[in-house]
């Protein structure tokens, strides 16, 4: 069931949070799709996220293997905002309980209140990071849509596999 199934990826975010060498993400899958500029901001992604990344753009390849160059590199991207600072496990456990509305995207912020931030504007962070480190413009766009997608049939297809996971 649906449920279980996110049970069981509750469970396993959750011990790779703490336990993060039980993890390897394919950094090599990556650089496989990613140009030089692109590749760079991918490897300073923590990496429990870059092996999210990987699942999640494993899991639309294997659905959609009919995917652009730019899905696929948004894919492998779309967190990469939240690389702005060291991972908290404890701190990302608590944005997934809870996280206020309020907090404006700047200035940025540390502890709590800056991991709450970085789970609200992480996208915006990681599309504007990509343009200005070269990246290109519809990966940034799709980066930065992919938790609201506005009628983008790319972004709407990253946001369901995303939600997987």
């Amino acid at each position: 069931s649906a449920s279980l199934s996110r049970l069981k990826n509750v469970v396993q975010r959750t011990t790779y949070a703490f336990l993060p060498g039980l993890i390897q993400p394919d950094d090599n899958f990556a650089r496989r799709y990613l140009n030089s500029p692109e590749y760079i901001l991918y490897a300073k992604m923590d990496s429990r996220d870059r092996h999210h990344a990987c699942l999640v753009t494993k899991t639309l390849l294997n659905h959609h293997p009919e995917a652009s160059s730019e899905l696929v590199r948004a894919a492998l991207l779309h967190d990469v905002g939240k690389s702005s600072s060291r991972y908290r496990p404890l701190h990302r456990i608590f944005v997934h309980l809870y996280t206020p509305t309020n907090i404006p995207p700047t200035p940025r912020y540390h502890g709590l209140k800056g991991a709450w931030q970085r789970h609200l504007y992480h996208s915006q962070y990681g599309s504007d990071l990509i343009r200005r480190h070269g990246g290109d413009e519809k990966v940034a766009e799709l980066v930065e849509k992919h938790h609201n997608p506005q009628g983008d049939r790319e972004a709407m297809l990253l946001k369901e596999v995303d939600e997987l996971f």
